[in-house]
């Protein structure tokens, strides 16, 4: 682990950047590809009831899953930020700071969950033939939210440290696991079966990082003596940023599938597997955008601007050319690739459209996570903040004027208004932060 880390911060920046970065993308790729796995495997051996069930319980389950985005962000960024300077002791003291934190978090949110889903997936408009099948899906996913949060957050804690490679190891394995359940499962038990075989897996991939961190970065023996309020306070520091960021995509999610249950079974289906599909072309942005948080943090520990600089312009030249890339196979193949999701007509209309229309916008959402993880690097969590809710906000205000007046379109037409605009709020929040260093 402590050549790949040295790496980060000396020798040509482009190679280091992309050596470093490409197994945390195909890490984010194989666990995103499970989960379209599952939309594919269900979406082809049930019906678009049970896509529906499933699409509408993934987006509820995202208001439990913020928090624990949040501490695998922050937990991440604060170990990026440590390692350069820190001690194999002060390593173990912080990773033991950072899993107990995790774990108490984990328990009290699932706790809240299992009380609160039903509630909240009627409050989301979920039609009545497909809410029973949501809650049970829910349910099953939320007794491995503990074993999710600290898989998660051991792989951020790792990557953060320098090593790419264990984490993509643990999430092929789990991904892998997951798809052969799913094979195994979904056909006799429905959607229980696809929520059983992700749970197993999330169990499985938490038993293997625990042995990884055993080896590595807990060296030491846990004493009491080694929580430390202040380490905490670090946590929560770097942590309730990030959370607050996934809790608002929570939030921009679950408004929008409010919206679309007034709009019919095939318009969920369809949106579902459209999301699905653009989140996973989008997994090489979101996986390269990390590598550059933490490649950013290590560098400002070890006092190398120039450095940073450097990473920020290969990030911006790399970025540009995936985006246009994407973009230009989603325009012309829409499809084709939804196709792979579902074969009912009503789902493919609604999924191909929105793929379609909305590709546009990625080519300035590119760059614009790009200047957030410069703020999210140099630990300007407010400016980020800022940043990603406005685009956010944005986007569910336009949501909410277009979709009830020009149906489905609104929905595409939010993102290619929210999309520009949340770049030029990004460029200048980077230059609030570069006047207020110089100050």
């Amino acid at each position: 682990m402590q050549s790949s880390a040295s790496s980060l911060l000396r020798g040509p920046v482009r190679p280091a950047l992309l050596q470093y970065a490409l197994p945390v993308i195909l890490s984010m790729l194989a666990t995103q590809l499970y989960t379209v796995v599952d939309t594919m495997i269900i979406g082809l051996c049930l019906d678009a009831n049970a896509l529906a069930a499933v699409s509408n319980a993934s987006t509820t389950l995202m208001i439990f899953l913020f928090v624990s985005g949040g501490l695998e962000l922050g937990g991440g960024l604060l170990a990026a930020a440590r390692k350069p300077t820190s001690s194999p002791q002060e390593m173990a003291a912080l990773t033991y700071n950072l899993i107990l934190t995790d774990l108490a978090v984990g328990a009290v949110i699932t706790g809240l969950g299992w009380v609160g889903i039903r509630q909240l997936l009627m409050w989301i408009n979920t039609p009545a033939a497909i809410l029973e099948d949501a809650v049970l899906y829910s349910r099953i996913i939320l007794l491995g939210l503990p074993a999710m949060m600290f898989y998660d957050l051991s792989k951020e804690i790792v990557i953060g440290c320098g090593d790419s490679r264990t984490p993509l190891h643990a999430v092929v394995g789990t991904s892998v696991m997951n798809i052969l359940l799913d094979l195994v499962l979904v056909m006799p038990f429905g959607v229980a079966g696809a929520a059983a075989a992700t749970t197993a897996a999330q169990f499985a991939g938490a038993a293997f990082m625990a042995l990884h961190l055993r080896r590595t970065l807990l060296t030491e023996r846990f004493h009491v003596s080694m929580l430390n309020l202040t380490v905490v306070q670090d946590i929560f520091r770097l942590s309730v940023p990030s959370a607050v960021q996934q809790g608002s995509g929570t939030v921009m999610m679950v408004f929008k599938q409010s919206l679309l249950g007034g709009l019919g079974v095939a318009a969920i289906a369809g949106f579902s597997c459209a999301n699905k599909l653009s989140s996973l072309l989008m997994m090489p942005v979101y996986g390269f955008v990390q590598s550059v948080v933490f490649f950013i943090a290590q560098n400002t520990a070890a006092d190398q601007p120039d450095r940073v600089q450097e990473g920020l312009r290969e990030g911006r030249r790399i970025l540009l050319f995936y985006s246009l890339l994407v973009t230009g196979a989603c325009a012309g193949l829409n499809g084709p690739l939804l196709r792979l999701f579902t074969t009912d007509a009503g789902a493919l209309a609604c999924g191909s459209l929105l793929l379609a229309r909305e590709a546009v916008s990625w080519i300035f959402l590119a760059q614009k996570h790009l200047l957030e993880a410069r703020l999210r690097g140099a630990q300007r969590m407010g400016l980020y903040l800022t940043s990603s809710i406005g685009q956010m906000a944005l986007n569910i205000l336009c949501c909410w004027v277009l979709v009830p007046r020009v149906g489905y379109d609104g929905f595409w037409i939010a993102t290619c208004i929210s999309a520009p605009v949340g770049l030029a709020l990004a460029w200048a929040l980077n230059r609030t932060a570069q006047c207020r260093a110089a100050d």
